[in-house]
């Protein structure tokens, strides 16, 4: 498996003597420390040209208005293919509204975009949606909020255990926790309006019905309240700024309707995040958790998925955490970074956040149980602890 692809930045030899266990005797020897900046830093200094001519707005070597998935081909056509083998594009999507298409602002050549900030602005349009990049697989792709597992009891016979149907179970006892069990929720956690940053194309007022130029009024905003900030009546803003476009329906073609078009997108998408922060606010942060593979060994599979540099889609559920019984905890989070580091072995500094809770209530004895009584309380697996019971969402 590929951890890191990259080149090196900065090379720094330097002369020591060192004692020789083997030997017995003292020897010089170079020990040389390597700077490298991986693939995404490659993105983030590659500027390509785009596919605008000499006559356009955005001019020579600019990218034109267009929607997120010709804008993703087009930027690997003329370029990002030499840093990145594949990528995840962002194709229109289906709602019960119709199709929502996300139509970009053209992007000036004296900008002098690189291929990264081209990407964010295409990934950007997913709710919440951030550049996540594999590099076993050489290929960047869409990193959003995991969605909370359902928590499942089950009994095989010989034990009962919990499982997490679609996301990853892993024990507090393989966990270690470098700071100390200290919890924290801070003033970011508590948002209380949504706005959408994006741009409005529509009349220039100074001239007559017919002779209309395309005019781009900058800085348009939408906005939504969370309902902490219906609540509250508090004003703190989490403000996304996207390159999503909207035109006026009375100076240009409209299309098949305005969600088709595009022109509900900013709509669209304060709607959608405002329905994940909702889940979010008021949630407890974890400590800085360390996974460490030799002293904390987890299964191989456990393994593979967690010992990785980029941000996890399945939701991670700590068995018997000492978090498990706290309110606004939880109960299920999401790796969105850490330090990955390797001496003889892996350890793997976790910064995790909540993820996307689906949960609408807690169990009774009687939803947990049932009418189950082959089970002794010698079946239950040693790792479950009593509030991992408050998490189940599914009993016996």
């Amino acid at each position: 498996m590929v951890v890191f692809r990259g080149r090196i930045a900065a090379a720094r030899p330097e002369r020591r003597v060192i004692f020789n266990p083997t030997t017995k005797t003292y020897a010089p020897v170079w020990l040389v420390a390597i700077s490298a900046g991986d693939t995404l830093a490659e993105a983030a200094s590659t500027v390509v040209p785009g596919e605008m001519g000499e006559k356009s707005v955005e001019g020579p070597g600019g990218w034109g208005e267009q929607y997120t998935d010709t804008r993703m081909a087009n930027l690997f056509n003329f370029g990002a293919k030499r840093i990145f083998d594949s990528y995840e594009g962002v194709a229109p999507e289906a709602t019960a509204d119709g199709q929502v298409l996300r139509r970009m602002h053209g992007q000036a050549a004296s900008d002098q975009r690189s291929v990264l900030e081209l990407i964010a602005q295409v990934y950007r349009l997913v709710p919440l949606g951030v550049v996540n990049y594999n590099p076993d697989t050489n290929r960047v792709q869409v990193g959003g909020f995991a969605t909370a597992s359902s928590i499942v009891l089950d009994f095989d016979g010989e034990t009962i255990r919990i499982t997490v149907p679609s996301g990853r179970l892993v024990p507090a006892t393989r966990v270690a926790v470098p700071d100390g069990l200290v919890g924290e929720t801070t003033s970011t956690d508590a948002i209380d309006v949504i706005q959408i940053a994006y741009n409005w194309y529509g009349k220039d007022p100074n001239m007559t019905p017919g002779t209309q130029k395309r005019v781009i009024y900058t800085g348009a905003i939408f906005q939504r309240k969370t309902a902490r900030g219906d609540a509250t009546g508090g004003n703190r803003v989490l403000k996304i700024d996207t390159q999503s476009q909207f035109r006026d329906p009375d100076e240009f073609e409209p299309g098949p309707g305005p969600v088709q078009y595009g022109n509900a997108f900013p709509r669209w998408l304060a709607n959608r995040i405002t329905e994940i922060v909702n889940t979010l606010n008021g949630q407890m942060r974890l400590p800085t958790l360390r996974l460490d593979d030799r002293r904390l060994p987890l299964t191989q599979g456990t393994s593979d998925a967690l010992y990785r540099p980029y941000q996890t889609d399945a939701p991670l559920y700590f068995l018997g955490s000492v978090f498990n019984g706290l309110d606004n905890a939880g109960p299920e989070y999401q790796i969105i970074g850490g330090t990955l580091r390797y001496d003889g072995g892996w350890t793997h500094d976790l910064t995790v956040i909540p993820a996307r809770s689906n949960r609408t209530s807690n169990l009774t004895l009687a939803d947990l149980f049932g009418q189950f009584s082959n089970g002794r309380i010698r079946d239950f697996d040693p790792d479950i602890r009593l509030t991992d019971l408050i998490n189940v969402t599914k009993g016996l």
